[in-house]
C-alpha cells in the first residue's frame, strides 16, 4: 500500500499542472506575478526615498518661485 509511486508521479514531474487543467500560459503567468511582486517589494524603499526627494524638490522650488513673486511686489 505504502510503496505505491503513483501518486507521486504527477507531483514530481509536473504533469499535475495538467491534471489540475493548468496549462503553461497560467502557470508562467503565475511565476511572472511571483517576480513583478518580488521586484517591487524589493525596490519599494528605493522609490519611497526617490518620491520624498522629488516631492521636496518641488515644495523647495515652489516656496522659491513664491518668494520670488512677493519679492517683486515691493
Amino acid at each position: 500500500m505504502f510503496d505505491n509511486d503513483a501518486a507521486h508521479l504527477p507531483i514530481s514531474t509536473g504533469s499535475a499542472l495538467v491534471m489540475y487543467g493548468w496549462t503553461m500560459q497560467d502557470f508562467v503567468l503565475t511565476l511572472w506575478a511571483a517576480y513583478v511582486v518580488i521586484l517591487i517589494v524589493t525596490k519599494l524603499p528605493d522609490f519611497t526615498r526617490a518620491a520624498a526627494r522629488i516631492v521636496g524638490g518641488i515644495q523647495r522650488a515652489w516656496r522659491q518661485l513664491k518668494e520670488w513673486k512677493h519679492g517683486s511686489e515691493d
